[in-house]
Order: C-alpha cells, then structure tokens, then sequence
C-alpha cells in the first residue's frame, strides 16, 4: 500500500470513529462538520469517504456488530437459572456498547430502509438467541412467548435503565425475575 492509500484509509478510518465517539457521547445525528472536526480531517474528507451521512452512518452501525455482536456467539449452559442469567448477562453487556450508536439508528430507522433492515436482522438475531439458549421459551403460549421476548429487547433495556433509571444489576434482575417466573 503506498502512503496516499495509506492516509487515506487512515483518513476513512479517522472519520469512522469521530462518527462512532459523537454518537456514543450522545450526539445521535452528527454533522459533516462535526465529525471532520473530531476527526481532524476537512469536511470535505467526510463526503469523500462517504457519500453522505447515511453511509456513514451505516457504515457505524455495521462497526458496532462486528465489534459487538460477537459476545453473543460466547457459550451459554447449565440449569434454566445459569442460562437465564447468563443470557440477560451477555444481552446486558451487549446493549450497554452499542446503546448509542443503537439509539441513533433508531432515529433514522423510519426514513432510511437499509437501517430498517439492520435493525430486523438484529432483532432477528436476539430473538434465535434466545430460541438457541433458552428453548423452554417454545412451550409458553404465543402471546406469552412474545411478551418474553420484547421483555429481553434493546427496546426494553433502554425503557429500564434510562427511564425507569434503574442500574445494570438493577435491569438485569429485573429482566431474570420476570423470565424466570414466565418460565416456571
């Protein structure tokens, strides 16, 4: 790789996570401006890197599953209380990293189809793991089943600990709680 190349995918890189920092910070919907500044880059970097915000944006998103998800694929096993625990664990972790990033999709979900979609495909996703750890759940009724697993979502950890204000450990004896008594 020669140096032009070199800066240049440091540059993309620069952008990336200036992007990623403003939003983890709480700055949902960065601006072009705002992100060159973090990134110590011109604004016109932004847009060379990617075509717009939406790119960028995506591109964050895809950042934080390949960083993240990964704690998913860590082994769950034991009695129904360990795999409870450890499930709610791992979702715990999962959705305090990507909180930010998590919510500033979210904004955009309803206009952008791309990030409607990833957001299916992670919901998809929590919902086969939850299937794969806790099989116990394909016995309760459906609307039972489905009450499970809105109870074990990103939208539900976001509704305890931001406005219900309750702690990590605090949410997460709250989800295992109400599973637990679903489950038996």
């Amino acid at each position: 790789m020669d140096g032009r190349t070199a800066r240049a995918a440091r540059n993309r890189q620069a952008v990336l996570e200036a992007a990623l920092a403003l939003i983890e910070e709480g700055t949902l919907q960065p601006t072009a401006q705002a992100v060159a500044e973090r990134a110590g880059v011109a604004t016109r970097s932004v847009y060379h890197h990617f075509s717009d915000l939406e790119s960028l944006y995506l591109d964050a998103a895809q950042t934080q599953i390949a960083r993240h998800w990964v704690l998913l694929l860590q082994p769950v096993s034991g009695d129904l209380p360990a795999r409870l625990d450890a499930v709610i664990t791992l979702r715990a972790e999962l959705f305090e990293r990507v909180a930010g990033i998590r919510r500033a999709a979210l904004l955009r979900e309803h206009e952008s189809v791309v990030l409607s979609e990833r957001l299916g495909e992670s919901r998809a996703a929590l919902r086969a793991h939850l299937r794969q750890h806790l099989p116990e759940l394909e016995t309760l009724s459906p609307p039972v089943r489905e009450a499970a697993y809105s109870l074990t979502s990103w939208e539900n950890w976001d509704v305890l600990r931001r406005h219900q204000n309750l702690s990590v450990p605090a949410a997460h004896a709250a989800v295992v709680a109400v599973l637990t008594a679903l489950l038996h």
